[in-house]
């Protein structure tokens, strides 16, 4: 009874030499894969045509024929699964691009506590929202004192570094403490949370989720209209005098 060894694994001595034009056996010089290498591989079909081969005990393949990826395709494509797989989320504050220059100024003495629709003025605290300043500055609320009141745009001194801006007003919302201090000051124990907080306002409190330009349009008085013209008196005519 003739006695085989028992191999687990393809021999590296069967291995193919030159798989792009023709493999051949390293040790049997026959076209690869040889008889020896067949028992321990399994063959298979890439999608572009060529014939692969799985080694059945191992982690390694080949792909006979020309590869039918380059490495910047394989780059891509893996680029490509890892943003599908990363849930979109704003970029760290290294990315965001050079702040320019902008004024700075110590923080202003003006102290001011809204304390009802259109009362606003220099010292307000306010919330600046995302995209009212520049790119520089990121993508989130920065807090800021209202210094200089405006329409389109109303001064800020940003708490954060201390620089000056100019914002536009619709991009200002009042600081969440400014409602409760003037609920306080109106003998109110409690104010129904504002509405940014999912529960309603008490009637008469919609104001406090009201941006820097709504106040500023409540304060601004109404034009007066104006008069309309009486044709009679302005288009008389005389009757004409009897002969």
């Amino acid at each position: 009874m003739d006695w085989k060894p028992l191999i687990i694994r393809l021999p590296d001595a069967h291995l193919p030499r030159g798989l792009d034009d023709g493999p051949t056996c390293r040790s049997c010089g026959t076209a690869w894969p040889c008889a020896t290498a067949a028992e321990h591989l399994t063959e298979g079909r890439c999608q572009c045509g060529a014939p692969t081969w799985w080694e059945k005990r191992g982690p390694r393949n080949w792909h006979v024929g020309p590869s039918c990826y380059t490495a910047a395709d394989v780059v891509m494509a893996q680029a490509a699964e890892l943003s599908a797989a990363r849930p979109a989320s704003y970029p760290p504050s290294h990315f965001y691009p050079p702040k320019p220059s902008r004024r700075r100024r110590q923080e202003p003495p003006y102290q001011h506590t809204p304390a009802g629709p259109g009362d606003i003025a220099p010292g307000t605290w306010v919330w600046v929202k995302p995209g009212g300043l520049h790119p520089g500055w990121g993508d989130i609320h920065r807090f800021a004192m209202v210094t200089a009141l405006g329409t389109p745009k109303c001064e800020v001194w940003l708490h954060c570094d201390g620089t000056v801006h100019q914002v536009l007003a619709d991009h200002l919302i009042l600081e969440g403490t400014a409602a409760r201090q003037a609920a306080r000051a109106a003998g109110m124990t409690t104010l129904c949370g504002p509405a940014r907080d999912g529960r309603p306002l008490l009637p008469g409190w919609e104001w406090v989720d009201w941006t820097v330009a709504e106040h500023l349009v409540h304060a601004r008085p109404a034009a007066a209209a104006a008069p309309e013209p009486v044709q009679a008196e302005l288009f008389a005519t005389l009757e004409p005098a009897d002969a």
